[in-house]
């Protein structure tokens, strides 16, 4: 299993067990998606975009936001949600690398 795949487990995981997880925890989890989100889009090449922009903003926001009132379920809202982009970003890395092997 890769490095990625581990990660969207870890992050699924965590949003299936909220309860369990620490406010530190969270900020790590949320860290960590937020600057893999923001390599990988870099490595797919995906140009920033002022909706992208507005987007990670957003996701950061509410995470932060999160992480003060405690809510369960905004908390794996914001998990689940970075969980999904990187497995979107994942399959175009995917993509990217089987096109290129076929050149």
């Amino acid at each position: 299993m890769s490095y990625t795949a581990a990660f969207i487990s870890e992050l699924t995981r965590a949003a299936n067990e909220v309860d369990k997880l620490s406010t530190g925890e969270y900020r790590r989890l949320v860290e960590r998606a937020v600057r893999m989100v923001r390599e990988m889009r870099l490595e797919t090449g995906t140009r920033p975009s002022r909706g992208i922009y507005v987007a990670m903003g957003d996701l950061e926001i509410a995470a932060l936001m999160t992480e003060a009132a405690a809510n369960n379920d905004e908390v794996e809202g914001v998990l689940l949600n970075l969980a999904g982009m990187i497995r979107a970003l994942k399959i175009m890395m995917d993509g990217k690398i089987d096109v290129r092997k076929s050149d």
